[in-house]
């Protein structure tokens, strides 16, 4: 799996995570990087954004395609990156809300 940053449109960072089976976007918000996760700088949402690509892969039907965008923020996740990533890894990015 390969995760690139995109160019910041907004107060969001944008990923874009290619798999051999499909490819999709991660937004991190503003808020949930900053001052949820105080992530440091952009080597650590770099590293937040292959973690949670690769916990999205592990629970994703390979039936099924990648939705496009998977969006991350304070109101849909949980209060660590961690926790996050446990929890998609349990039910998958669908059960977060």
């Amino acid at each position: 799996m390969h995760i690139s940053a995109l160019p910041n449109t907004g107060n969001s960072s944008k990923f874009l995570a290619v798999t051999k089976r499909g490819e999709f976007k991660i937004a991190l918000s503003f808020t949930l990087r900053t001052k949820v996760w105080a992530l440091a700088d952009s080597a650590a949402e770099q590293s937040a954004a292959q973690e949670l690509a690769e916990a999205i892969v592990s629970r994703h039907d390979p039936k099924l395609p990648f939705k496009p965008l998977y969006i991350f923020a304070e109101h849909n996740s949980e209060p660590t990156l961690d926790a996050a990533i446990r929890r998609i890894r349990q039910h998958g990015y669908g059960e977060l809300s």
